[in-house]
C-alpha cells in the first residue's frame, strides 16, 4: 500500500452568479469567475428611481427573478407543446 498523500483542492467553490451595483451605478448580473464581462447590464434612470422608491439593486433584482421566472414558463410550454405532439393526439 502506498503512503502518498492527495493534495489535489477539493474546496475549489463552483463559479456564483452574483448582481452587483458598480461605481458607476450600472447593476450587472455577473460569474464570480469572471466578473470584467457582465452577462446583464441595468441601468435604472433617475426617473424610474424616483417611481419606484427602492434601492436600485432590489428593482434589479425582482427584474432578473421575473426574467427567469418567465424563461422557466416558456421551457415548461415548450416541453408541454412536444409532448402533446409526440402523443398521437388528435384535436
Amino acid at each position: 500500500m502506498s503512503d502518498a498523500t492527495d493534495t489535489s483542492d477539493t474546496t475549489t467553490e463552483e463559479p456564483r452568479i452574483e448582481l452587483v451595483q458598480l461605481a458607476n451605478g450600472e447593476i450587472v448580473l455577473r460569474s464570480s469567475d469572471n466578473p470584467e464581462e457582465p452577462l446583464v447590464v441595468i441601468n435604472i434612470t433617475d426617473q424610474v428611481q424616483d417611481l419606484m422608491p427602492m434601492d436600485k439593486i432590489d428593482i434589479a433584482q425582482a427584474m432578473i427573478e421575473a426574467g427567469i421566472e418567465r424563461y422557466r414558463d416558456i421551457q415548461v410550454e415548450r416541453i408541454e407543446e412536444a409532448h402533446t405532439a409526440n402523443s398521437g393526439l388528435l384535436h
